[in-house]
């Protein structure tokens, strides 16, 4: 008897309640199950499967792509849910067969049987394998239920249900079928099951990956396409009210390890995140981020128990590099990022030092729930409101009384701390002090956690220390050159030092890197508009318009003032002042000065009159300067000037070069100049004029 070994798609199919049908009413029963077969002939040749048998009412047929059975089976399901109905349920399972000239046997078999007897009418069971297979393909929707144990079946499954519309999803306790038990197994039981197996599955999908990457990818010294990559949030397959702290955190942690490659450009969590359930199709997604390659992958958690699977995608033709699952416990999950982006490493013949692969091999924690607590004070951070930050800081230092080592906490509650200065009306000097506290703790744990060096960096470049801030982001980029927060401060130290056109370079690899990210955004059309480059500025300008919401009118009205304002389109600069005037007083004097420019001298000194009902006396001079400036008003600019002179204070900043240009070669402007130490800014202003 000849027969053949293949891989295939399993498909069983049954007909609920046929036998109780037969005795009630024969010919009903007849008519149904010719229809039934009919329909079934009909689609299964049309997905391109092979029969392989009728029984009773019931059917066994095969596939050579999962995908077409998958399609088959909604087909199917779609026609017998037309009146008059016909209740079928459909199990299907992918794995190695024999086939014979009149039937198929081996243990993928057996399986795909027991699925379907779980099925209810109107409902298509599948495999966990089967899923793998499809997840990326979007057409088709699944909906996790549980890990069930099988009659003469060894291992635990989970089980999906594909949930299209018009489909029938079971409800977990409707599951019942060919059960060891009638309940879902427990975690206990399944944990126990696969524990021996963990560590050889993750050995097994290491090679398979790093097999067929390669394959893909050439040497970072000869590649022609460009090695970007984004890490899509993991679906969450999970019941476990914890398991979406794990899928943030997976995601997250492969995204921290790959950001040390220097020649692999990552894009941000805070661009990636915002993914999390999208329907959008994987060339969309990579366009919109500026990517080659995406990642995407899903979590299944049972208890202490959790599988990771993940796939490697060639954007620009949508198809398949990788596909490999990971079965974990808890207690050794954090190995699997640091493993990957070895394997990675190895496949893109990256050469690192040895700090570099100290790096990559160091775990930040083995406490589970330190980790746990450390996402969840993460959470609370991004989310940016005085409650929100507060508790984060609670957060993380519950994972640090957990694990006083967990040196990515340190940094972090040093970076809450800092940020209730611009929440909480935190006093600055006491945040400052507390924070390098953090950092200093952290330091002294790991000198490797790019983390401590972005927020130093923040911090030093505030106060004024800017040879020490420039070493802080410096060590910080180093350390992970796709540090995006890194590269945002970096650039506002270079505006700060009005070095713009090492501002533009970190705000443009900062926009790269988060291109959805409101703030980035703005910070790099901000940059483009102070190097003169004003069409691209107002081009990333309406992205920043696109990106943002009410809650950030303020800055892109800023934004928009400043741009106009710098070209000098004093009209155009109104609109956008007039708006931060009903929130900020103090904008009164640019308003002024673009209505006096504009040749409308009544609003000009309207606001004149604003900045002296608004402010306090010692607070108006070098705004009413700046209106008397836009007026061309010599004695009336040197007066206020002046008197900024004799009360020793130090405001005038960049509006030198901006408001007093009629000014230039005045010998008492240039004395008042020279008085407030600003050489600079008058060379700037000769420049500019």
């Amino acid at each position: 008897m000849s027969k053949k070994r293949l891989l295939a798609a399993i498909m069983f199919t049954d007909i609920e309640g046929y036998t109780s049908l037969m005795q009630h009413d024969e010919k009903e029963a007849v008519l149904i199950r010719e229809r039934h077969r009919s329909a079934f002939e009909m689609t299964t040749e049309a997905f391109n499967g092979e029969i392989i048998q009728y029984f009773g009412d019931g059917t066994l047929s095969i596939f050579k792509s999962t995908v077409e059975a998958v399609d088959c089976a909604i087909e199917l399901q779609k026609a017998f849910l037309e009146d008059p109905k016909i209740p079928v349920r459909i199990g299907i399972h992918v794995g190695d067969i024999i086939q014979t000239k009149d039937d198929i046997i081996g243990d993928a078999v057996n399986v795909a049987s027991r699925i379907e007897s779980c099925a209810v009418s109107g409902s298509i069971l599948i495999s966990d394998k089967v899923h793998d297979q499809i997840r990326s393909h979007k057409h088709i929707k699944a909906q996790f239920l549980d890990a069930y144990e099988f009659k003469n079946v060894d291992e635990a499954m989970p089980l999906f249900a594909i949930s299209n519309d018009g489909l029938v999803v079971p409800k977990r306790e409707d599951i019942k079928g060919k059960l060891k038990e009638k309940k879902a197994v427990s975690t206990k039981s399944f944990l126990k099951k696969k524990s021996s197996l963990l560590w050889l599955a993750l050995l097994i999908a290491l090679v398979v990956f790093i097999l067929n990457i390669k394959s893909i990818t050439v040497t970072t010294n000869s590649s022609d396409k460009d090695l970007s990559i984004a890490v899509l949030p993991f679906d969450n397959l999970s019941t476990d009210k914890d398991a979406e702290f794990f899928r943030d955190g997976i995601t997250e942690d492969i995204l921290t390890q790959l950001s040390k490659l220097k020649d692999l450009h990552v894009i941000s969590r805070t661009s990636v995140m915002q993914y999390k359930g999208t329907k959008k199709t994987i060339p969309e997604i990579a366009k919109e981020l500026g990517v080659s390659y995406i990642l995407e992958g899903s979590i299944r958690k049972y208890g202490t128990d959790i599988r990771i699977s993940a796939q490697l995608i060639d954007a620009s033709s949508d198809e398949h590099i990788w596909a490999e699952n990971y079965d974990k416990t808890l207690s050794n999950i954090f190995s699997i990022q640091t493993e990957v982006s070895k394997e990675i490493v190895d496949a893109l013949q990256i050469n690192l030092s040895f700090d570099e692969q100290q790096g990559l091999a160091r775990i930040p924690t083995q406490n589970i729930e330190a980790y746990k607590l450390f996402l969840e004070g993460r959470k609370e951070a991004d989310r940016r409101s005085k409650e929100s930050i507060a508790k984060s800081i609670t957060l993380y230092r519950e994972a640090i009384a957990l694990d006083p080592n967990y040196a990515e906490a340190y940094a972090e509650i040093a970076n809450s701390i800092y940020l209730e200065t611009y929440y909480s009306r935190r006093d600055p000097n006491e945040a400052s002090e507390l924070a390098n506290e953090y950092l200093d703790k952290a330091e002294k744990i790991n000198d490797k956690v790019s983390r401590i060096y972005s927020v130093k960096g923040l911090i030093l470049n505030i106060e004024g220390k800017r040879e020490e801030a420039v070493e802080a982001f410096e060590k910080a980029i180093k350390l992970s050159p796709n540090d995006v927060t890194a590269r945002h401060q970096y650039s506002t130290f270079f505006y700060y030092t009005r070095k713009y056109e090492e501002q533009l370079k970190h705000a443009k690899i900062a926009y790269t890197l988060d291109p959805l990210s409101f703030a980035t955004a703005n910070s790099y059309a901000t940059a483009l508009a102070f190097n003169h480059k004003y069409e691209e500025s107002e081009q990333v300008m309406k992205r920043v318009v696109e990106l943002g919401d009410d809650n950030n009118a303020f800055v892109i009205n800023r934004s928009y003032f400043r741009l106009y304002l710098d070209q000098r389109k004093y009209k155009q600069a109104i609109k956008p002042l007039k708006e931060l005037v009903k929130k900020e007083p103090v904008f009164n004097r640019f308003l002024g000065f673009c209505y006096a420019k504009t040749g409308d001298t009544i609003s000009a000194y309207k606001t004149i009159d604003a900045i002296r009902n608004h402010n306090r006396k010692n607070e108006i001079s070098q705004q009413l300067a700046v209106v008397y400036a836009g007026l061309k008003k010599r004695d009336s600019v040197l007066y206020y000037l002046d008197t900024i002179r004799n009360k020793q204070t130090k405001t005038i900043r960049r509006e030198v070069p901006e408001f007093f240009d009629f000014l230039i070669g005045d010998p008492d402007f240039t004395n008042i100049l020279k008085s407030h130490s600003i050489e600079y800014n008058y060379k700037d202003l000769k420049d500019k004029g």
